[in-house]
C-alpha cells in the first residue's frame, strides 16, 4: 500500500525535467522574442533560446523553487543576448528577406509602407541612442508588449521603477523626434 501511495505522489509532483519540457513548450516563443529584440537576428536569437534552456537545465533539481518561470526564463535570455550583442550589428541576409517581404506586402499600401519604414528609420537611432536603463524597458514594453510587472522581473526592478523608465524614455523619445520634425518642417 505504501508503495502505491509513493508511486501516486511522484505523479503528482512533476520532475525538474519534466517542468523544464512545460516551460519550453509554454515559454519558448517569449523567450526567442527578447533574444530578438535585442539583436534583431533570426539565428543569434535562436541560439539564446537554446543557451537559456541549456542553462535552466543546469538548475533542473530547483526548477520546482521558482515562482515565476516565464519572468526567469525571459531574464536569462536577457543577458544572454545582452552578452552576445556585438557593437554594431550588421544587416544580415535575414534582415534584407524580411524588408523585401514588407515591401511586397498587397495587405499595405506602398506609401504606408514607406511612412512606417522612414519613422522606423528617425525612431531606431533615437531609441538605439538611450541609456540601456531606459532603453530596456521600453523594448519589452512597446515592442515585445510585456507588462511592467514581467519587465521588473527580467530587469531586477520593481514595478515603479519599469514605469518611471518607460516614462522618461517615452519623454525623451518625444521631445528628439518633435525637434528632429520640427527641423524638417
Amino acid at each position: 500500500m505504501a508503495a502505491g501511495t509513493m508511486l501516486a505522489n511522484e505523479a503528482v509532483a512533476p520532475s525538474g525535467e519534466q517542468l523544464l519540457e512545460a516551460a519550453v513548450h509554454a515559454h519558448s516563443r517569449l523567450i526567442y522574442r527578447v533574444a530578438y529584440s535585442i539583436l534583431r537576428n533570426h539565428h543569434d536569437a535562436e541560439d539564446v533560446t537554446q543557451e537559456t534552456f541549456v542553462r535552466a537545465l543546469r538548475h533542473v533539481r530547483k526548477l520546482d523553487q521558482i515562482e515565476d518561470m516565464r519572468a526567469w526564463l525571459a531574464r536569462i535570455a536577457w543577458r544572454i543576448a545582452l552578452d552576445r550583442k556585438p557593437s554594431s550589428s550588421p544587416m544580415t541576409m535575414d534582415d534584407l528577406e524580411e524588408r523585401g517581404e514588407e515591401a511586397r506586402s498587397l495587405a499595405v499600401p506602398a506609401d504606408e509602407v514607406v511612412l512606417e519604414q522612414h519613422l522606423h528609420g528617425l525612431l531606431g537611432p533615437m531609441i538605439a541612442s538611450l541609456p540601456m536603463k531606459l532603453r530596456a524597458p521600453l523594448v519589452l514594453s512597446t515592442l515585445e508588449e510585456l507588462s511592467p510587472r514581467d519587465i521588473g522581473a527580467i530587469l531586477g526592478i520593481n514595478e515603479t521603477a519599469v514605469r518611471s523608465r518607460l516614462f522618461r524614455a517615452r519623454a525623451i523619445l518625444r521631445e528628439k523626434l518633435a525637434a528632429r520634425l520640427g527641423k524638417q518642417l
